[in-house]
């Protein structure tokens, strides 16, 4: 059996983050050596509800999260043969495939959300959708100034732009049957608005130390796997300003052999995701586990069938 690891990207996070990685004795060691490398705001923000989704704060937030997990299942013996990214969590993937090092990830992080804030413009955000076919809502977006910024499914899809057209359409696809959430991030990631981000970030990533990938990562752009430095510097940049497939990319990881896929957290959404694509296969979340230690005795067990 074949294990995909999941990384998610934000509004999976809460403000219990952090003590929730240090209740558990596994996690607890793995986040010990990782925990100072988050700039000081950040640590006092991580447990603040009113600070914690904040860009700055959340992204490098959720690569820890995603490092902590991956060295703490690593110690216990589970190793991926691919690893997928949503959004910044693709930033994570490359850490945990090994091609950076954790500190160097989260360090990154915080470059990225920068990058991001400064290029995005005031009262901008994201919102998601579930109930309109791809091109319809393509269509609306058009017409209502937002834009289709992540592909889940044929019909559940991230949208981007200014709040108020997000408010205005939502409204609309809303009275028309969909099911709309107006997420948690302040900027209109992975569309045209932030164009300014993507070279201050290539910037960040090509002077970062890159080591080679012990597996690969599915680009979130189109699937197309990356297994070298340069590949991950355009796909990690380029993602800023250009929509992702992640149905594809979960599409390409279940071609390359998973048979089970499984969240790093923090949240079960990639997870949920998963399942609904592919009903047949072993999807589980960290956050469907009471402990790590019974984490990776299930995917061990799954493993071993």
């Amino acid at each position: 059996m074949s294990l995909c690891w999941l990384c998610p990207g934000q509004g999976s996070q809460t403000p219990e983050l952090l003590a929730r990685l240090a209740d558990d004795t596994s996690l607890a060691r793995a986040l010990a050596p990782l925990r100072d490398t988050l700039p000081a705001a950040t640590l006092e923000a991580a447990d603040d509800p009113q600070h914690c989704f904040d860009n700055r704060h959340a992204q490098p937030l959720i690569v820890l999260h995603a490092c902590t997990v991956a060295a703490a299942l690593a110690d216990a013996g589970v190793r991926p043969a691919v690893v997928a990214g949503y959004s910044v969590g693709e930033l994570s993937a490359h850490a945990v495939a090994g091609a950076l090092a954790p500190e160097t990830a989260i360090a990154l992080a915080v470059e990225r959300a920068a990058a991001m804030d400064a290029a995005a413009p005031p009262d901008s955000g994201m919102s998601a959708v579930r109930g309109v076919p791809l091109a319809r809502l393509r269509e609306q977006c058009e017409a209502a100034g937002c834009a289709v910024a992540i592909v889940n499914a044929a019909d559940h899809a991230v949208l981007a732009g200014p709040r108020a057209a997000l408010e205005q359409l939502g409204a609309q696809l809303t009275a028309g049957g969909a099911h709309v959430v107006p997420l948690d991030i302040g900027v209109p990631a992975h569309a045209h608005w932030l164009a300014a981000a993507v070279a201050p970030f290539a910037r960040a990533l090509d002077a970062a130390d890159w080591q080679a990938h012990a597996v690969p990562v599915p680009r979130g752009l189109d699937g197309r796997l990356v297994r070298s430095r340069a590949a991950a510097v355009e796909a990690l940049s380029r993602a800023l300003a250009e929509p992702l497939d992640w149905a594809r990319t979960l599409d390409v990881a279940r071609e390359m052999g998973a048979t089970i896929f499984f969240e790093l957290g923090p949240g079960d959404g990639l997870a949920r995701m998963a399942r609904e694509r592919f009903p047949d296969l072993a999807v589980r979340a960290l956050a469907d586990f009471a402990s790590l230690e019974g984490a990776a005795k299930w995917l061990a067990r799954e493993r071993n069938r």
